[in-house]
């Protein structure tokens, strides 16, 4: 572990101090001044905004998964479960379902740079081009899932413009049982065999929480054989004013990557429908070891609560790519650290401050070695940023609350060239967020909120290379509006929103290189609701509507004002059915609809073939046949639909020409046998 971003980490907790001592001395409040009144459309209490928020005190409505909800829901990952939600659309190129890119209001390709995913408010987005990995996280170990949709630059800073999606995962035992234990061994179609195991151990001071992961799997298509191991540890200390946490996790995977299946029509060829589980690219894959450890600390200091947390991470990368222009062997080492101070301070007990700082540190060694050349390409990118916060929530009436907040970013990026094509830059950049929010009670079940402001995207490690210039930051104009109601036994939300983006940041598959794009804009509708229709019988279902689209530009001396986006679908639907009729048996089914969308490259939108649409049909049934022991059988895609969400043509512009698709899972079946102590 290197001791430079920790002596910057400790640099910016000191000199937070006096800020906050300040902030105590100068409170003025009545401490018996009773709460507003404010009519609750939920008493959850959320972290994905960084500290404990009741829901209703969010700038923007908050979407709550709870364990019940994951525990009956037909879904088999993280991936799959968050897909089911509106807004969000899941992107699979390497065919392994923890590989899944996540992307939250229409970003395509870059979504997953664009949605901060966390797991116990630790960010997982790694600072290169490779989605977050969510295979080590069991559904069965994850306590509820929150996700905050177009909130977040204020309080994380950077890459925050789609959302922030927060995963908790359970600590401890319920009940406050001493021990508890549990293992889970699950098999399925395409070989696969996994087994789960954690084991909790808590007393009034001290918790600790143990977990374990194994999994072998060959997935749907051939060299597609997925091996992943992985596992963790976690401490706890309380006391009466707080908790300090410490924790480490290890991942080990190697993943066989088939690559595309090529259509021609001009030739006849069509990989995709005669052997869409075959493979062109027989030795290509890429191996991957991801260490982690932090320390997490929540003290109540005054009349405040202060949040404290400093985390390393440790990436090492693999991997092998052969074509008929020659074979490609990359290897990277990627080391970051992050730290972050908050502070919550409660004023006349209805309003409410938040002050932060945080810093990254991150350096990215990468080479890649051509059969047809001796000599690699290498480079060496470092990238240190640090910001501060501050966000002020305001009970303006009994029925009428505000948010106001800002933040200033630092950023510099440096990239070094050992050797190869592209240059050397030393870039620092300042930049600012904010987010102006209103919070409205109307009665009945009803409020209304509305949001504008700010955010903002740095280039990540990844995307340094390969650039004649370097990448500019991408900024955004962010806006929304929504109505929300809720009643003893139905909910609902209806959502628009819209970003205008300058400088979006992408990859362009034609020249290999990362661009600012043209000004682009997202906008979209969200409708949601939920209804038990008995004590046993409850029904969820969602609209999306979404536009990605350039506002103006040329590629290729065509003009893309009003073109869509690549990878983006239009519409997206889900209805899902749980029903319980016993305490013992559950039984869900659902059904996922998404829209056409254009394939990569197709900026100009002249391609006549776009990425189908589809429907997938899903279903589970669990069984508790003692109270230590359960069991599940879930089916996905239950009539075998072919379908892919990712897929790219091979020139720029023209309505005809080849292209390759990547084939997602045919019908997926998979048992679990959980045995708990």
């Amino acid at each position: 572990m290197k001791s430079r971003p920790f002596r910057h980490a400790a640099g910016v907790l000191i000199c937070a101090v006096p800020a906050l001592a300040a902030a105590q001395q100068s409170q003025q409040q009545d401490q018996t001044s009773p709460a507003a009144a404010a009519p609750e459309l939920s008493t959850v209490t959320v972290t994905a905004s960084r500290v404990p928020t009741e829901a209703r005190d969010q700038p923007v409505q908050v979407s709550v998964l709870t364990q019940e909800q994951i525990r009956t829901s037909s879904a088999m990952t993280v991936q799959e479960l968050l897909s089911t939600q509106a807004g969000v659309h899941v992107i699979n190129s390497t065919g392994a379902a923890a590989q899944a890119q996540i992307d939250l209001r229409g970003f395509g390709i870059a979504g997953f740079s664009n949605t901060l995913v966390l797991i116990d408010g630790v960010p997982q987005n790694n600072n290169d081009l490779s989605a977050p990995s969510l295979g080590t996280v069991p559904l069965d170990r994850i306590e509820r899932i929150e996700i905050v949709r177009g909130s977040g630059s204020v309080q994380y800073g950077g890459g925050t413009t789609g959302g922030v999606i927060n995963i908790l995962t359970k600590r401890g035992n319920p009940g406050g049982q001493p021990v508890s234990a549990s293992v889970t061994g699950t098999v399925g179609n395409y070989g696969l065999h996994q087994l789960d195991a954690a084991i909790s151990l808590q007393n009034e001071h001290v918790t600790v929480d143990v977990y374990g992961q194994t999994l072998r799997t060959d997935n749907y298509r051939d060299n597609n054989r997925e091996s992943r191991d992985g596992g963790g540890v976690g401490l706890a200390f309380h006391h009466d004013d707080g908790e300090i946490r410490l924790y480490a996790r290890t991942t080990t995977q190697k993943l066989g990557l088939p690559g595309p299946r090529r259509v021609d029509p001009a030739t006849g060829l069509n990989e995709y429908e005669d052997d869409p589980r075959g493979t062109s690219t027989p030795d290509d894959y890429v191996n991957t070891k991801t260490d982690a450890f932090g320390l997490q600390i929540e003290q109540r200091l005054g009349t405040g609560t202060l949040y404290a947390d400093l985390n390393q991470r440790d990436k090492s990368l693999t991997g092998f790519t052969g074509s008929s222009f020659g074979d490609t062997t990359r290897e990277q080492d990627l080391d970051e650290t992050t730290g972050s101070l908050r502070y919550q301070l409660p004023i006349a007990g209805k309003h409410a401050l938040i002050v932060g700082a945080d810093m990254l540190d991150s350096s990215l060694d990468a080479s890649n070695l051509y059969s047809y050349s001796s000599m690699p390409d290498q480079w060496r990118a470092k990238q240190r940023q640090h910001g501060f916060f501050a966000e002020a929530q305001i009970q303006a009436t009994d029925t009428t609350r505000i948010t106001l907040g800002g933040r200033r970013q630092y950023a510099n990026d440096q990239l070094e060239t050992l050797s190869g094509y592209s240059g050397n830059s030393d870039e620092t950049r300042h930049l600012g967020a904010w987010q102006l929010a209103l919070r409205q009670e109307l009665g009945a079940g009803f409020s209304a909120y509305g949001k504008v402001g700010r955010s903002f995207r740095f280039a990540n490690s990844d995307e340094l290379l390969y650039v004649a210039t370097p990448l500019k930051p991408q900024t955004s104009v962010d806006k929304e509006l929504g109505i929300l109601w809720k009643s003893d036994t139905s909910s609902a939300r209806l959502t628009w929103y819209r970003y205008d983006l300058t400088n979006e940041i992408q990859y362009n598959p034609i020249t290999f290189s990362n661009v600012n794009l043209d000004p682009t804009r997202r906008q979209g509708v969200e409708l949601e609701g939920h209804h038990d229709l008995t004590k046993s019988l409850s029904l969820d279902a969602n609209v999306t509507w979404m536009q990605a689209e350039f506002r103006s530009g040329t590629a290729a001396g065509v003009d893309l004002a009003g073109n869509t986006v690549p990878l983006v679908p239009k519409w997206m639907a889900n209805l899902g059915a749980t029903w319980r009729p016993m305490d013992k048996l559950f039984i869900s089914l659902s059904g996922q609809y998404v829209g056409k969308a254009r394939m990569d490259n197709d900026q100009a939108n002249e391609f006549d073939k776009q990425l189908d649409d589809y429907f997938l049909v899903n279903g589970k049934v669990g069984y508790a046949f003692t109270k230590n022991i359960s069991g599940t059988l879930a089916v996905n895609n239950l009539f075998d639909k072919e379908y892919a969400t990712y897929g790219i043509r091979s020139g720029s512009t023209g309505a005809t020409g080849a292209y390759n698709l990547y084939p997602a899972a045919g019908r997926n079946v998979q048992a679990s046998l959980t045995i708990r102590y």
